[in-house]
């Protein structure tokens, strides 16, 4: 095709010239036939001769067009499925590029998903220890065996190669390593070194922002770095314990591998550091509430054996004493030497002290008590003292009632007087008559003369009376 230079794009142009070039064939063969068959010379005057007198070569004539046109057809259908083969192809290949792009973000997906679920299952391993350690340190009240317990428990757990807690002071102007779980924070804690607020270091830093702050490499170039003797740290994170915006100290964590800590692992060990916080003020108020119950407690023994001993000494009936035959009351007598050797003595107590003596005195010079007579007199000892403290308590309330009684018709008396003089008398029969065996006297004086001098003036007469008469 291309010694004609033609150019051929399509496989209908080729098909046709093809088809066209096997149709001259026809032609040219039924020509030379019939000159030959007419013993012509092969010459075109004889081909022009013989194609004007026989019809049939004129039609063979046409074979060419027709082979050509019938080619062309052909080729122009395979023109159409070499095309609808090469869309097909095309969208093959687009097809296969489909499916490796959804290979690769399914590979992708996968790949993070898989990350995702490490990190899920690290996370849930992480709250998992965090919740353990909470378990363990919130059960511990006193703060000196807490604090000990708080770093070696997270030391432990969580892989720690330091772990310190920082406490400030109450001037709020030093923070002092209260606890650590290693040698070196140990060392720090027998020379009480302090970490004053205000210096360019990492507690200071993180007590004065209350935020976390990771030094992930520790290095001469480290703006804050850790103490000689943590000559091993590598990753730093310190944590405020915090409550509310009130921070109250530091928890510091060191380890011996660079790079551990990731925000993300800030977030979990930073309910780690709160859980810490409330374990720390549930000790200290605990303690703080012990003291005050102790002192509570002490004032209220102290008043209530002072009241004790005040009624002790107003009633007259001391005790009394079954012979086995009659009740009578007990006579101020001390029991010989010889006599208290077949005596049991049971105390009889009230809030830690002693308010009696239930003696019980043997036949036997060698009395047996079983277990059920033992549990039987010491149970009688302690009702009896409830309710020797409740009969105080009874006797008490009568008399407070009747103060309160006699003042406010003490007052609606004299709340209907409105004459000086009846004021006057009112007030001295009143409290004379309450107050049995005394004599009660009301006299006016004017408050700008000074007592000191001795003298004192009457403004109005004297109401005067006797609460005997």
């Amino acid at each position: 095709m291309k010694r004609i230079g033609i150019p051929l794009k399509t496989n209908a142009q080729r098909y046709a010239l093809a088809g066209a070039s096997f149709g001259l064939i026809f032609p040219i063969v039924a020509s030379i036939i019939r000159i030959l068959n007419a013993g012509l010379p092969l010459r075109l005057t004889s081909v022009i001769a013989v194609h004007l007198n026989d019809p049939l070569l004129r039609i063979i004539d046409t074979a060419p067009i027709f082979l050509g046109l019938f080619a062309s057809l052909a080729g122009r259908r395979q023109d159409d499925l070499e095309k609808t083969n090469s869309m097909l192809r095309a969208r093959e290949h687009e097809l296969e590029a489909t499916q490796l792009a959804l290979e690769e973000r399914v590979k992708e997906r996968t790949r993070e998903l898989t990350t995702l679920n490490l990190l899920v299952i690290e996370r849930a391993e992480q709250l998992s220890l965090v919740a353990d350690t909470s378990r363990s340190l919130l059960s511990i009240q006193e703060l000196d065996r807490l604090l000990p317990l708080i770093v070696q428990v997270i030391s432990q757990r969580f892989k720690y190669y330091q772990v310190g807690i920082y406490l400030l002071d109450e001037q709020k102007q030093q923070a002092i390593l209260m606890a650590s779980s290693s040698e070196g924070g140990q060392k720090i804690m027998e020379r009480s070194q302090q970490v004053r607020i205000g210096e360019q270091n990492l507690i200071d830093f993180v007590i004065r922002s209350g935020k976390p702050r990771i030094i992930n490499e520790v290095s001469a170039e480290t703006p804050f770095r850790p103490e000689p003797e943590f000559a091993n740290t590598c990753a730093e994170l310190a944590l405020p314990l915090k409550s509310g915006e009130k921070v109250m100290g530091a928890l510091d964590l060191q380890s011996d591998t660079p790079k551990i800590f990731t925000e993300e692992y800030v977030s979990i060990i930073s309910i780690l550091a709160d859980l810490v916080t409330i374990a720390i003020q549930n000790s200290i108020l605990h303690e703080t509430t012990q003291r005050a119950l102790h002192e509570v407690e002490v004032n209220s023994r102290q008043i209530s054996a002072g009241e004790w001993g005040n009624w002790v000494k107003s009633i007259q009936t001391k005790g009394y004493r079954y012979d086995g035959i009659r009740a009578e009351r007990l006579k101020q007598s001390t029991s010989s030497a010889s006599e208290q050797k077949n005596i049991q003595n049971i105390p009889i107590r009230l809030r830690g002290r002693t308010i009696g003596n239930l003696k019980i005195k043997f036949s036997d010079a060698s009395p047996v008590w079983t277990e059920d007579e033992h549990a039987i007199a010491e149970a009688t000892a302690e009702r009896a003292a409830l309710a020797l403290e409740g009969a105080r308590l009874l006797e008490e309330a009568k008399r407070r009632a009747a103060r309160e009684a006699f003042l406010s018709d003490m007052a609606a008396k004299l709340g209907t007087s409105f004459r000086l003089d009846s004021i006057l008398r009112d007030t001295v029969e009143e409290l004379g008559n309450t107050l049995q065996d005394s004599t009660v006297s009301f006299q006016l004086v004017d408050p700008t003369v000074s007592l000191t001098t001795g003298s004192a003036k009457l403004d109005e007469p004297t109401a005067k009376s006797k609460g005997s008469e």
